[in-house]
């Protein structure tokens, strides 16, 4: 992977600062959101009571470690739809891989800005919070390279002021505005439908 610009070290998760989306690590040290600079960030909505979670979450970690053994900067946000602190903690230290866990009082703060109809979900943001890969689960089920599945994810949460050139597939050209133009169009002109996944267990089935 390539050092990173001055503006991809100075990004802070915009998201979690806005939201003020407290963040903890498995030791249980608070992780503040500029500790999210520059990452590829998921966020990962589950439960221990879910049996579709509990089958992803596996297959979740696997992914995770591959990608962070390749070099890669991604961090995952745990939020916990479980019936108690206790049981999302418990859960969060048996079974997740080695990312971060948001509150368990604030997982409503977390969750509604994209409308979750159930569980497991995960979804890819970027700094703003805006999902640039809706269904990152499916992404990750169908993945036969987590390193390239992850480099598609970053050109997608990368600023495309910053490349413009490489974001359309060529030499960087920062200064050549209709790139820049075309390269914003690109981004925002969506992709295909995200491709149909197995049935999630109803997110509202977990008490609060």
């Amino acid at each position: 992977f390539r050092e990173k610009t001055l503006a991809e070290l100075a990004r802070t998760m915009d998201f979690v600062k806005a939201k003020g989306l407290k963040l903890a690590d498995k030791s249980g040290r608070a992780v503040e959101a500029k500790e999210l600079a520059g990452k590829v960030v998921g966020l990962y909505f589950s439960a221990h009571w879910c049996p579709p979670c509990r089958g992803f979450t596996p297959a979740l970690k696997k992914f995770y470690e591959e990608v962070k053994a390749s070099g890669g900067d991604f961090e995952i946000l745990f939020v916990s739809s479980d019936k108690s602190e206790a049981e999302g903690k418990d859960y969060f230290a048996n079974d997740h891989g080695d990312w971060l866990m948001v509150d368990h009082s604030q997982k409503d703060a977390a969750g509604n800005p994209f409308s979750i109809k159930g569980i497991p979900t995960f979804i890819v943001i970027d700094s703003s919070g805006k999902p640039v890969v809706p269904d990152a689960r499916g992404a990750v089920a169908e993945s036969k390279s987590p390193a390239a599945t992850f480099a598609e994810w970053k050109k997608l949460c990368g600023d495309w002021r910053e490349s413009a050139g490489s974001s359309l597939g060529g030499a960087p050209a920062a200064n050549d505005q209709a790139a820049m133009r075309a390269a914003r169009l690109t981004r925002l002109g969506g992709g295909p439908e995200p491709a149909a996944t197995a049935p999630v267990a109803p997110a509202a089935a977990a008490a609060p």
